[in-house]
């Protein structure tokens, strides 16, 4: 045999590499997966892979980058209260006697609202700013809502010649809840999008 042919012999043959073993999910450690963070390198499934513009990354990557956009202090979180309770309790009042104008006044109190927010925070974004602001909002309005429920329930036990009254109060109640279902959700989109 000439060196040649034993060169064409030995390429022809697979040539039999050891396999490499099998990495699993670094959160899920029983799903096989060959994908990996393009960040840190950990393998990650498809459940816990995120898509990025440059490529995949694993949530606790993604997280730490998205940290760093987010640089408010606790105490902004109590500046957020104080100033959206007493702010929304007036406008839970006020906003629903309009009326039909109640469709205009929530998403303008609400935005009116996170924008004092924002300023007085020092416009820092807080991951959690809008949640704190919503849920005071929801709270400041609870007395509000509670007090256009008084002649519908009173309307409701006494029966008969109110049931009209009772129709009446319903409608009253709807207002209210209009307008917060808009303020809320005006003050959501300018803090958790909007900045």
């Amino acid at each position: 045999m000439t060196n040649d042919e034993s060169e064409t012999m030995s390429e022809a043959q697979p040539s039999i590499h050891p396999t490499e073993p099998e990495t699993f999910c670094i959160n899920h450690p029983d799903v096989p997966t060959g994908l990996r963070c393009n960040r840190c390198g950990n393998p990650i499934c498809i459940k816990c892979a995120m898509r990025t513009p440059v490529g995949y990354r694993c949530k606790t990557c993604v997280k730490t980058q998205q940290a760093v956009f987010y640089t408010a202090t606790p105490t902004d979180y109590v500046v957020a209260a104080v100033i959206t309770l007493p702010l929304a309790a007036i406008g839970q009042f006020i906003g629903p006697m309009l009326g039909f104008f109640a469709l205009f006044a929530g998403p303008i109190v609400g935005g009116l609202i996170a924008e004092l927010v924002w300023r007085a925070t020092g416009k820092r974004r807080g991951q959690y700013t809008w949640l704190v602001v919503a849920a005071c909002m929801v709270l400041a309005a609870l007395p509000a809502l509670l007090w256009s429920l008084v002649p519908l329930v009173l309307a409701l036990g006494l029966g008969g010649e109110l049931a009209r009254a009772g129709v009446y109060s319903l409608m009253s109640l709807l207002w209210p809840l209009i307008y917060l279902v808009l303020a809320v959700g005006s003050a959501i989109a300018r803090l958790r999008v909007g900045k």
